[in-house]
């Protein structure tokens, strides 16, 4: 019964400091690349119990002409003013399959992983943090 519950409460905080690793990074991220403030942003289903309490984003609930970047895997149905917004990738399969995602964060047996793409930075005209461009790859 003991062990049951430690195991329990080990899994709950692994989890929650998980989150709390991947909600620093976004706002470590995306403020240094967007400069608009606040940043406007649109998120999947997935994201939205991440990144709801920060107080960087303008979380959007409807995607339109005023969104700066999208954040998540799962757009389906997006309206014709979100189809060329640029992405921030939740998936490595989403990041090169999508041809307007310019980076991603994923986790790859446990470990965070971070990639940019140098030609869809170009293409919209992103310009990373020197600390950031060890991570961009020339796809």
């Amino acid at each position: 019964m003991i062990k049951g519950l430690l195991t329990l409460f080990f899994t709950f905080t692994l989890l929650n400091a998980q989150s709390n690793y991947e909600l620093k990074l976004y706002e470590t991220i995306i403020p240094s690349i967007f400069k608009d403030r606040p940043i406007r942003v649109y998120l999947d289903k997935d994201m939205q119990s991440i990144l709801q309490s920060s107080k960087k984003f303008a979380i959007l609930k409807v995607c339109d002409a005023s969104v700066n970047i999208l954040i998540g895997n799962k757009f389906d149905n997006l309206p014709n003013s979100c189809q060329n917004k640029p992405l921030f990738a939740t998936e490595y399969r989403t990041f090169k399959e999508n041809r307007n995602s310019f980076g991603a964060f994923y986790w790859r047996k446990g470990r965070p992983q971070i990639k940019f793409k140098k030609s869809t930075l170009l293409r919209y005209d992103i310009h990373l943090p020197n600390s950031f461009q060890r991570y961009v790859n020339d796809q």
